[in-house]
């Protein structure tokens, strides 16, 4: 080829050095990769021979792969722009043509360089993937082999890091280019995009054990062991004006989170641990055995690592901020890189812990080895879930920034909650396992809370966190544990809205006491006990019927969620027990009234009570306002579809009263209430109770809308008939 571009492009490459851009050497590489006549295989051995690449550097290996990768595009299109013959090979058929010249053109190359080519060129063809159709041709087959096989040289030609360097690499061919700045690491940047595009039957041809071992400790590495937070307390001092907290720049802790920032294993974290759980998953699939054993170190190290964070951030007074505000504007920078960089652990974490949980839902346990040279017995499916657990609750005090674990906002972190509940329906398959863990939470809280050291804001998230893993195992724990453990870590967060997840979380975990001991005794399999000695839910009951009331005020529980927790609180008692009792009075059903009925309608009368107080109370329970007192009656009308049909026609009696009584000038809170009790009857009233709700809204729809316009009870009556008629 005489053109002047190209001469010029090879003295270049011919020099240790030179004064043009990388940028240039690198789009010129791919132009004439792609344009050279008429294959490019001689070209492609310069390329990789080249005098100007003997300094392997990360930025250079990026380079040739980017060049490779935009020479698949520039063929591309020079292959759409050819005008094709009646007997001309097909556009796929030139194009694997062109890729077999240049794989021709890279044997006997550098092992590094060969690799960053061979991703350049995988990518490349990936990114026209959905044109070209190429996932199952022979020629991408074949790109994908050579990487393999370079990845597997350098994996035994190059250390993990310039630390571990030995002497034998001194014997190994092709090692020639080694230089200290070129390690195994750098080797796993380059392909951490490009591998997990390879085939997995490709892919187990690679020492999958010693890949995902290498990936973990160099992500490990680059956190630092959870070691970079060591520095932040002795970095912090507090303004003399205003007692906020400063970084300074030019601090230890400021100076290491600025290169832990632009460190390129951190900018390349996300396909770093993406490739990490992909190799787990390939490894179990092909040896699940060993696939175990890394799972073991994977589980250690990250819980390691978590651990050594939270130590940290314990020890600095960041830990007992509350607002933005308590930070000084000068380190808002390194605070926002401070979170940037907890934020990549977090995410991190969960990718890698996700895999590992997959791995165990879907791969059964290998068979333990029982010979003497056997130290320890293998970990178990509740042990690594156990240690996932424990993982996330070191970075309790990060979880909050993504809405914790139990939200329920569309923003919220989707794969937080994913693996969260992966891990608490592994370990709520064992009850002991369930007891063990949920006993150590509870222990573990009364300790930190008679420490009186530990900041209140650190307190609260991992009592949050607890309390959002107790209330999934709830099905699996006993009646002692629940007496002498969970409510009394649960009792003092009922009326303490101040914490606003903490406070929530132990209504949470309440309403699953309540729901679980409903389910148990529907199926028959509550806690054998004498008459005389009610199971501990159905002792709290009052207790907490009460509660929910006092928490209906501004700032306590939200108009929704204490119709939901008040409807659930009747639905749960209401199954309480399946044993007919007689009636509780005089009702409009033939329905025989169960004791189930009896704690619900319990929980109906004491709402009544304070909606309607009689005389002899009025001047010892302090006025409701207004609003306070809509609330109860919404909360009121929640609890219509959560009644037996014994109990119906009386709870509708008394709903129509308070709707009927409701004052006259509050005409918008009134067709709240009726549009809120037509919403229940029409949505959430059962297939059996159907019937009887229909009957009653046409006989009192009238008096419940007597003050609103005709036109509103037309159109409520409309709704009637295409709700509630459509679903019988």
């Amino acid at each position: 080829m005489t053109d002047r571009g190209y001469i010029n492009l090879l003295s270049h490459l011919n020099r240790a050095s030179t004064t043009l851009p990388v940028e240039t050497i690198q789009g010129s590489i791919a132009h004439y990769l792609a344009n050279v006549q008429p294959l490019p295989t001689s070209f492609t051995a310069i390329v990789i021979s080249s005098q100007l690449f003997r300094t392997l550097t990360l930025p250079k290996l990026e380079s040739i792969s980017l060049a490779f990768r935009h020479s698949v595009h520039l063929k591309h299109k020079l292959l759409n722009d050819e005008q094709s013959g009646l007997f001309s090979r097909s556009k796929k058929g030139r194009l694997g043509e062109w890729v077999y010249a240049v794989l021709k053109g890279l044997q006997g190359g550098q092992t590094m360089l060969r690799l960053a080519a061979y991703d350049g060129l995988l990518l490349g063809l990936e990114d026209h993937e959905s044109e070209l159709g190429l996932k199952d041709s022979r020629m991408r087959g074949k790109v994908e082999e050579e990487l393999v096989v370079a990845l597997a040289e350098a994996m035994d030609m190059y250390p993990l890091n310039a630390s571990s360097v030995g002497w034998e690499t001194e014997f190994m061919p092709n090692v020639m280019y080694q230089t200290e700045g070129c390690t195994l690491s750098t080797a796993y940047l380059i392909v951490a995009r490009s591998l997990p595009l390879v085939a997995s039957h490709r892919l187990k041809a690679l020492p999958l054990g010693a890949l995902t071992s290498g990936l973990l400790a160099i992500i490990d590495s680059a956190f630092q062991s959870g070691t970079f937070l060591s520095t932040l307390e002795q970095s912090l001092h507090s303004s003399p004006q205003d007692g906020k907290l400063s970084i300074s720049p030019t601090s230890p802790f400021a100076d290491n989170l600025r290169a832990l920032s632009s460190s390129p294993i951190i900018l390349s974290m996300a396909p770093l641990s993406r490739l990490c759980a992909l190799t787990l998953s390939a490894l179990a699939d092909s040896r699940p055995r060993q696939a175990w054993l890394v799972m073991s170190e994977i589980m250690q190290r990250l819980e390691t690592l978590t651990r050594n964070v939270e130590t940290d951030w314990l020890r600095s007074r960041l830990a007992d901020t509350i607002e933005e505000n308590d930070i000084a504007p000068e380190a808002h920078e390194s605070a926002k890189a401070m979170w940037s960089t907890l934020k990549t652990m977090l995410f991190t974490t969960i990718m890698i812990v996700q895999s590992v949980l997959s791995t165990l839902v879907y791969v059964p346990q290998p068979p333990q080895e029982t010979h003497a040279s056997a130290s320890s017995p293998d970990p178990t499916a509740f042990s690594f879930a156990l240690t996932a657990l424990n993982i996330f609750s070191h970075l309790a005090f990060v979880l909050p920034q993504f809405g914790g674990v139990t939200s329920t906002a569309q923003n919220s972190f989707v794969e937080l909650k994913k693996v969260f509940y992966t891990a608490l329906d592994i370990l709520s398959s064992d009850s002991e396992e369930s007891e063990r863990f949920v006993r150590m939470l509870c222990e573990d809280a009364r300790s930190k809370a008679a420490s009186r050291q530990l900041p209140v804001r650190f307190l609260h998230a991992k009592k949050s966190y607890a309390l959002a893993c107790i209330e999934q195992l709830i099905p699996g724990l006993s009646n002692d544990v629940i007496r002498t453990d969970v409510y009394p870590m649960c009792q003092p967060h009922l009326s303490d809205p101040s914490h606003r997840e903490t406070y929530e979380s132990a209504h949470s975990v309440m309403l699953a006491i309540f729901a679980s001991h409903a389910q148990r005794a529907s199926e028959g399999k509550g806690t054998a006990r004498s008459p005389q000695e009610p199971a501990f839910a159905e002792q709290i009951v009052p207790y907490y019927v009460q509660c929910l009331i006092d928490n209906s005020d501004d700032g306590a529980l939200n108009t929704s969620q204490l119709c939901m927790a008040y409807a659930a609180l009747v639905r749960s008692a209401g199954s309480f027990n399946s044993s007919q009792e007689p009636g509780l009075g005089e009702h409009n059903s033939t329905e025989p009234v169960s004791q189930g009925d009896a704690f619900a309608w319990f929980c109906i009368e004491t709402l009544l009570a304070h909606i309607h107080p009689s005389p002899s109370h009025k001047g010892k329970s302090r006025q409701l306002s207004p609003d306070h007192l809509h609330r109860l009656h919404l909360a009121l009308i929640s609890a219509v579809p959560s009644v037996s049909l014994a109990l119906l026609p009386r709870l509708l009696d008394e709903v129509r009263r308070v709707i009927v009584t409701s004052g006259g000038g509050e005409k918008e809170k009134r067709e709240e209430l009726v549009r809120a009790l037509f919403g229940e009857l029409e949505r959430n009233v059962g297939d059996r109770e159907k019937e009887f709700v229909m009957e009653w809204w046409y006989e009192n729809r009238e008096v419940l809308a007597g003050i609103r316009r005709a036109e509103t009870v037309a159109e409520v009556d409309a709704g009637a008939k295409e709700g509630i008629v459509s679903r019988l």
